[in-house]
């Protein structure tokens, strides 16, 4: 484990995503890479709870994301087209992706961060046949989904069920998602 001491930190936001150049090294490799600094949690304001970003009451706006490229289907065939929907965000004067039912590559939550897009993570669903044999799959496959995505200061939050079919089969309390990739929280 390592720790490393920042001065005067900057913290990443859609007005302000900072990121930090890091580089790693031992006298026979490096690696290179990058972080942000931020906080995310619920506050109480006049009209109820709110998010809070940094701190500061943030509102978030965005569109559904479903990552579709006619010239790829689920797969962009270009860098530029992976960037394009998360640059899409700000023409039109929003600061938030929900990215529905799919883990993207890599590559789009790093466009994501350098652009001070906020990411709504959903998990992918099951959808016909779920059942008690299926919810340890489920929340294996959230597992992987959040230790291979956490490090990322775009995404906001992490979205366990969108769809009925998936989360009725959850129904023997605690109704244990988070518990499950509990060992992945950042």
């Amino acid at each position: 484990e390592v720790s490393i001491f920042v001065a005067r930190a900057t913290a990443w936001s859609p007005s302000e995503p900072y990121l930090y150049d890091l580089k790693v090294s031992t006298p026979t490799d490096a690696v290179t890479s990058y972080f942000g600094l931020r906080t995310f949690a619920l506050g109480d304001g006049p009209k109820g709870r709110r998010p809070l970003l940094n701190g500061n009451f943030t509102f978030l706006a965005g569109f559904l994301d479903q990552s579709w490229w006619p010239d790829g289907q689920y797969t962009a065939p270009t860098d530029e087209a992976l960037a394009f929907d998360v640059e899409a965000v700000a023409t039109f004067g929003l600061n938030m992706i929900r990215l529905h039912q799919k883990v993207n590559p890599e590559r789009w939550y790093w466009h994501a961060d350098r652009l001070g897009v906020v990411v709504f993570q959903d998990m992918v669903q099951k959808y016909g046949r779920a059942s008690k044999a299926t919810v340890p799959l489920f929340v294996s496959d959230a597992a992987a989904m959040v230790h291979g995505r956490r490090n990322h200061p775009s995404i906001l939050q992490w979205t366990a069920f969108n769809e009925g079919d998936c989360w009725e089969v959850f129904d023997t309390p605690p109704h244990d998602v988070a518990g499950g990739v509990a060992p992945f929280k950042r």
